[in-house]
């Protein structure tokens, strides 16, 4: 094995761990917000951060180093369109770590706090976080489709 195809099979690794991650918490959220239990909404929002630090971080990281990494030694060229598209894709998933969730899953969990899980503030913050985790998976499937194909390349 190459080490551009060890490299490959990191950065896609990562991506799946990423991406799969992004899904399952999307779907966690609309089930545990459908069940009307305040405990496990909470335990979910909390969750949700500890594997922010834990998984999604990590995968970000190696899936951003993998890649640069394999562009350099596959000879492809930073300036490719599909690569352009990766970087954007991992920059969107920093920032949304690093900015948004965090603040959005403390937002939920004073929320149900202080207006229960049915409350306007939790009601808003849920509303918010399930907009912007399908916006950021939509966006996230796009980059792999882009990776995939490679188009202009």
């Amino acid at each position: 094995m190459s080490l551009a195809e060890v490299l490959k099979l990191i950065h896609v690794i990562a991506v799946i761990i990423w991406v799969g991650g992004a899904f399952m918490m999307i779907v966690l959220f609309a089930l545990t917000a459908r069940s009307g239990e305040e405990a496990t909404v909470l335990g979910l929002a909390k969750t949700g951060e500890s594997l922010g630090k834990a998984v999604f971080n990590p995968a970000g990281i190696i899936t951003l180093a993998a890649g640069i990494w394999l562009v350099i030694e596959a000879d492809y060229e930073f300036s490719e369109a599909w690569i352009s598209l990766g970087f954007l894709g991992v920059i969107l998933g920093a920032g949304l770590g690093m900015a948004f969730y965090p603040k959005a899953l403390r937002r939920l969990q004073a929320g149900i706090g202080s207006g229960g899980l049915g409350g306007a503030e939790s009601v808003a913050a849920l509303k918010s976080m399930r907009t912007i985790q399908i916006a950021e998976f939509v966006f996230l499937v796009i980059v792999v489709w882009a990776m995939v194909v490679k188009p202009g390349a």
